[in-house]
């Protein structure tokens, strides 16, 4: 296909969305709707111009993201029709034949293209496109109509005859003649109804003239368009069916397939096991034999082989090691986790780092940590780590045991083979091997209830006295102390 250059409309304000911004960055399955069309054009190596409109700042940001400045964009000021967009390229056209295709149809595969272009090199055609079969009433796509005249589409606003009848639509996808194209892109006529210029009024001269126009008719769904949020949903679902297809094949059980979200750039390693509504978003790598749970969240991370991550779970840009622990309702971001290590129920890491064989199983916070090896992080432990301006740093080196109940006031390093006593505040480093103790000193006041209970007896019926006295008590208990 070297001699094929593509042309790409996109300057569309897609208002049916009714969300205020271009259709064309909305994603499926983690990529935008353009980049589907414009990834597609790459893979075949065809140079690519795309032609920008509405928020076209925001669309040729998107692009350029993922194609480093190698798309070239044409800004159609005044929108008045595709053929019109169309026309605003001329002085783009080189090759000898001008693909031509919607910027919205992110189900297109290669294939198809490649299709389209040898059946119009093959039968020497001036004219082609794709058709597809679609019956739905309110459908918004041209109707392909053949007769004894020869072969024209009506556009969806013209179109008043029975679409159970006519059901052969335009896909808007075409291969032209740029020779024909020259000679006749200034022949297009403004439409009575809409006053634009439609590309699918040069099908009309071409059927005209006597020229060649072909046709491949392939499946809707490799066509869908989406141009409402209804359609935007039924094309994500039928993207994440063939990822979902693709993993399973490669050996990836999915506990309920239907409501498994899965993203484009998802790798998953064999015999994994993928529960219902999970999320697997981003760049995310499973590796080989990694159990996620129900209603796990993983976006952007590495889920080392033999991992488990336990339902209710959130990993975001993370890095995890084999064979952890993750959950359940484990929230980590920003981490790395070293190999056989826990993260457990209700505990939440960010900014730090988790050395191997190291647990921390119930309710804590760990951020902006450095944690050794074989560390026991005790049940409703957190790293106090900003003192209302910044933000500070806690080390727990090797073999270190963390007691239940503590506050690390950081910045504060805990060494080797050290123990915090539970329910400590530790505001110093504590040195290898020592015990540090950081609560305050235990009294127990001997027959304390019994005084509170005859005071009780004494004032049954006042709530006001009753409350005195408590406060009396409790202020002598005090400065007694």
């Amino acid at each position: 296909m070297s001699d094929v250059q593509a042309i790409v409309l996109a300057a569309g304000q897609a208002s049916r969305f009714r969300t205020e911004k271009t259709k064309l960055v909305e994603q499926i399955c983690g990529q935008e709707l353009i980049i589907y069309v414009t990834k597609l054009l790459e893979s075949l190596s065809v140079p690519t111009t795309v032609v920008v409109g509405y928020q076209k700042e925001l669309l040729m940001s998107v692009i350029n993201q993922y194609h480093q400045n190698n798309i070239t964009f044409i800004n159609q000021d005044n929108r008045h029709g595709t053929g019109h967009a169309l026309k605003c390229t001329r002085e783009q056209w080189k090759s000898k034949y001008i693909l031509v295709l919607n910027g919205d149809i992110p189900l297109l595969k290669p294939s198809l293209i490649e299709a389209l272009y040898l059946e119009h090199t093959k039968t020497d055609s001036i004219f082609s496109f794709v058709t597809a079969h679609h019956n739905a009433p309110s459908s918004s796509y041209g109707r392909v109509i053949q007769d004894k005249h020869g072969i024209r589409i009506v556009e969806a606003h013209e179109f008043t005859m029975d679409p159970q009848e006519h059901c052969c639509i335009n896909a808007g996808v075409y291969i032209i003649n740029r020779e024909f194209l020259e000679h006749e892109i200034d022949n297009l006529e403004h439409n009575a109804q809409t006053k634009e210029l439609y590309i699918v009024d040069l099908i009309r001269r071409a059927n005209n003239d006597g020229c060649k126009i072909t046709t491949i008719s392939v499946p809707f769904d490799q066509v869908r368009g989406v141009n409402t949020l209804e359609e935007l949903w039924i094309a994500e679902q039928i993207k994440r069916s063939e990822l979902v297809r693709y993993w399973m094949d490669l050996g990836v059980r999915f506990m309920s397939a239907h409501d498994t979200h899965l993203d484009l750039s998802v790798r998953i390693g064999t015999a994994s096991y993928i529960g219902a509504d999970a999320h697997l978003l981003g760049n995310t790598i499973l590796e080989n034999h990694c159990h996620i749970a129900p209603f796990s969240i993983i976006e952007n991370s590495v889920i080392g082989a033999g991992s488990r991550v336990h339902g209710f779970s959130v990993i975001k840009n993370a890095q995890i090691g084999p064979n952890c622990d993750i959950g359940p309702f484990a929230h980590v971001q920003n981490t790395t986790i070293g190999h056989s290590s826990v993260v457990g129920n209700f505990v939440q890491t960010k900014q730090s780092h988790i050395g191997s064989n190291t647990k921390a199983k119930h309710h804590a916070y760990l951020g902006d940590a450095f944690i050794g090896n074989k560390v026991n992080i005790g049940a409703g432990t957190i790293t106090c780590n900003h003192d209302g301006v910044t933000k500070h740093a806690t080390t727990i080196l090797d073999n270190a045991y963390i007691g239940s109940n503590n506050s690390l006031v950081a910045p504060i390093v805990i060494g080797a083979n050290a123990f915090t006593a539970a329910g400590s505040v530790i505001t110093k480093d504590v040195p290898d091997n020592a015990l540090a103790i950081g609560r305050a000193h235990q009294i127990n006041k001997l027959s304390y209830s019994n005084k509170i209970n005859r005071n009780k007896n004494h004032t049954i019926g006042n709530d006001d006295q009753l409350v005195a006295n408590a406060e009396k008590i409790s202020k002598e208990t005090i400065d007694s102390v």
